[in-house]
């Protein structure tokens, strides 16, 4: 197992041009503004990258991003291996995306690509609830989220 996570880590590197760094059991990267970090669980045999997205959560989320967020949690369910998931810590209140690729079924050549695909996630989120605690979120339409819109990330985005 540890020749895939060297092999997904190297192909990431390449993708993304820098030299990348797991022999701690993580590394971090910056894709614009947005850090992210990679984690090898050598117990659980699987990689997690995950970003901080926000500090907190706004202090009146809408109902459409109570929804939303709440979705996401299907997502993993059903689309499983690195579908994307959020959480928030319950001491600092940081709120974080995540997503988890067990070695046994990660591919090497498609993790930059798996990726890639996460930190559109992670960046459209940080997005959203900037825009929200602003005041500022709409749809790609123009127009306020209603109720039983679909979402502004979609919780089955990445499937491996």
């Amino acid at each position: 197992m540890e020749i895939i996570v060297q092999d997904a880590v190297s192909a990431l590197a390449a993708h993304v041009g820098i030299p990348l760094d797991l022999r701690g059991g993580s590394c971090e990267l910056l894709v614009g503004d947005q850090p992210f970090s990679i984690s090898h669980d050598a117990a659980l045999e699987r990689l997690v990258v995950s970003a901080l997205v926000a500090d907190d959560l706004p202090p009146a989320p809408s109902r459409q991003l109570v929804c939303d967020l709440l979705n996401l949690g299907f997502g993993m369910m059903l689309e499983g291996s690195g579908s994307p998931a959020v959480a928030r810590d319950p001491e600092t209140g940081f709120i974080a995306a995540f997503a988890i690729f067990p070695l046994a079924t990660l591919s090497p050549a498609e993790f930059p690509e798996a990726f890639d695909k996460f930190a559109a996630f992670a960046t459209a989120l940080a997005d959203r609830l900037d825009a929200e605690r602003a005041g500022m979120f709409v749809t790609q339409e123009g127009e306020s989220p209603a109720d039983g819109e679909p979402p502004a990330f979609a919780p089955g985005l990445i499937s491996v």
